[in-house]
């Protein structure tokens, strides 16, 4: 058989996905997860911050940056409170977003709430 086309047209049919829904705060577990690490990073940055603090006054040993803008304690204390309050501001919307969710959930039929609290 010969033809005049090499190409052939192929449809493929996907099922239906998930409904993506529109509502506050559905991130709110990324933002929790978030949140947890940035506390364990300020915690690191605080850690050198208190190594380069002795490392002046003379109670430690040589510091891991010798010279340039990272050998400054207040940078490192400065990347502690800015990372630590980042963390808290996530770890905040996280908690009214969950609050906000269960409070959508108590005000709609128990059907419905099934379907809602499976999606948090």
């Amino acid at each position: 058989m010969v033809s005049k086309s090499a190409f052939m047209v192929v449809k493929i049919r996907f099922g239906r996905g998930p409904v993506v829904a529109r509502r506050q705060g559905k991130n709110s577990r990324i933002a929790l997860l978030g949140a947890g690490l940035l506390t364990m990073v300020s915690i690191c940055f605080a850690s050198l911050g208190i190594w380069r603090l002795c490392k002046d006054v003379g109670l430690a040993g040589d510091f891991v940056f010798a010279d340039g803008f990272l050998s400054h304690w207040q940078v490192w204390i400065g990347a502690t409170a800015a990372t630590q309050y980042t963390g808290w501001r996530l770890g905040r919307y996280a908690r009214l977003a969950r609050e906000r969710a269960e409070a959508e959930v108590g005000s709609v039929d128990p059907q419905a709430a099934a379907g809602l609290a499976a999606r948090i």
